[in-house]
């Protein structure tokens, strides 16, 4: 698992870049699970290449390039109610069932079987980074860039499955 504070700066303004190791381990299934992905803010996309720490907006995404996916937040576009309107609660009664706040952060997962497979099958050393490239989508094509503002989530992890049992085998931070 890699969290948000293990990142660093990737090429440009926003990019980020996580140390994940998995090396050796066979797999049937991949997912990159992201957990607390916020969707309070504008619309964006979260493009995921793997062992291509210099990956950007414009990088190809084909299995040379080491891109494994991507994943799209459609946002709320910022908070117009009261004050108080837009926080989510950090504790529910017991029993309480209404739906969750409207606000509160998301999981969302990549399955990236294939892009790992060819990492795997193409590099010695197996995965090392997982680069994010979050690109805001705007209404007009031409105004969607790299964003810094729009993706905040809590962490990451590799999840790798084999077919035919229950084991989950998790990758290690770098």
């Amino acid at each position: 698992m890699a969290t948000a504070t293990d990142m660093k700066a990737g090429k440009r303004d926003g990019i980020l870049v996580a140390p994940l190791q998995f090396k050796g381990q066979r797999f049937t299934r991949a997912d990159l699970v992201f957990t607390g992905v916020d969707h309070s803010g504008g619309s964006y996309e979260v493009l995921v290449f793997l062992n291509n720490p210099r990956a950007t907006d414009t990088t190809a995404h084909d299995a040379e390039h080491g891109y494994g996916g991507r994943f799209v937040i459609f946002g709320h576009g910022g908070c117009y109610g009261d004050v108080g309107h837009c926080d989510v609660p950090t504790q529910r009664a017991f029993g309480d069932l209404r739906p969750p706040h409207h606000l509160t952060p998301t999981t969302k997962i990549v399955t990236i079987t294939a892009a790992l497979q060819h990492v795997m099958a193409t590099n010695r050393d197996g995965l090392k980074t997982v680069t994010l490239v979050p690109v805001a989508v705007t209404p007009r094509r031409k105004d969607r860039a790299v964003t810094a503002e729009l993706f905040r989530f809590d962490d990451m992890s590799l999840r790798t499955y084999l077919a035919g049992t229950d084991r989950d085998l998790p990758a290690t931070p770098g």
